[in-house]
């Protein structure tokens, strides 16, 4: 089409003509607004057809988000009922067996380092998705030692009957012999030092020759005079962490190595090291650790033999032994 202009010299209408340059500018104008008004119509075209897909997309994510947090939930109850579990066990099944408990620190252990999660943090939904992985790990570790702590847990029960043989439960001389209680177990005043220190076990004064009993089956380790106050002492080893001590013995009656039955004559009363008159020195341990013998000492004693043992444990005179 031919384009013209008013000259006002001539006062004529003149034409127009177009150089090979303002040919190329004006066909890129015209591909400028055609591919401008095609991008409009396919965004709008999408906009317009696409959106149900679209909308369907969003709400399907949504749900997946949903439902993720549902799981997180539930493994967040998991987590709960397990930390439960593992407060159970540590307080009352390994109580019973008179085992440690499993350590904090083992069960809080954590797992991997900050860039555990790090593969997940462009993925949509990345701090849901963290969190889920880390309470997965953190119920999956507990698992493994909570599972492993009751494998331990079956087996002491499995091994009931020798583990209550091991255990101390009987008095170590008889009670129609026993005299009276010297020190008492804990903190006391040393009645020579005339300072308080800890006494890990119980005085029980009888006439000397009285019998001293093994209170479990175990294996004699020590049977022998010794220095530092016990006299003649005799230690057995019982297994599962218990041992007893019985010291200023005036004759002992077996040898390191020989195998006891709880009731056994082992020795006789005396009082030989450093004590006065004639009391049995009598200590339990448990896992390497002094516990007070009145705890596994009153299992065979009717009420009325109790309650005499509470009565001389009461009238307690630490004045005889200095151990």
């Amino acid at each position: 089409m031919a384009k013209y202009y008013f000259n006002p010299d001539t006062l004529q209408y003149e034409i127009i003509e177009s150089t090979s340059g303002d040919k190329a500018i004006g066909f890129f104008k015209f591909a400028f607004l055609v591919a401008a008004l095609f991008i409009m119509i396919f965004r709008i075209s999408e906009d317009v057809v696409q959106s149900p897909k679209l909308k369907k997309l969003l709400a399907e994510r949504q749900e997946l988000s949903y439902e993720i947090e549902l799981i997180n939930r539930n493994m967040s109850v998991y987590a709960s009922e397990l930390h439960r579990i593992a407060h159970n066990d540590d307080q009352l099944y390994r109580v019973f067996f008179e085992v440690d408990p499993v350590p904090e620190t083992k069960r809080e252990a954590g797992t991997g380092g900050s860039q555990q999660y790090k593969e997940l943090r462009n993925k949509p939904d990345a701090d849901l998705l963290i969190s889920s992985y880390r309470i997965l790990d953190e119920v999956s570790r507990q698992l493994v030692i909570q599972s492993k702590s009751f494998d331990e847990v079956i087996d002491l029960a499995r091994h009931k009957e020798a583990r209550m043989a091991a255990k101390p439960s009987i008095q170590p001389v008889s009670l129609n012999e026993l005299i009276r209680f010297g020190s008492s177990f804990g903190m006391r005043l040393h009645p020579i030092l005339k300072k308080y220190r800890p006494h890990n076990g119980i005085d029980l004064t009888a006439p000397r020759g009285t019998k001293i009993y093994a209170t479990a089956d175990g294996e004699v380790l020590q049977a022998f005079y010794t220095t530092g106050g016990y006299g003649r002492k005799i230690l057995i080893d019982h297994g599962y962490g218990y041992k007893t001590l019985y010291g200023h013995c005036e004759k002992i009656l077996v040898e390191p190595g020989q195998k006891v039955k709880r009731g056994e004559v082992i020795g006789l009363v005396g009082n030989t090291g450093l004590s006065t008159r004639s009391p049995l020195h009598y200590e339990v341990w448990v896992n390497n650790r002094p516990v007070n013998p009145i705890n596994y000492y009153a299992n065979d004693l009717s009420p009325e033999e109790y309650d005499k043992m509470i009565n001389l444990l009461a009238k307690a005179d630490p004045s005889f032994d200095i151990n």
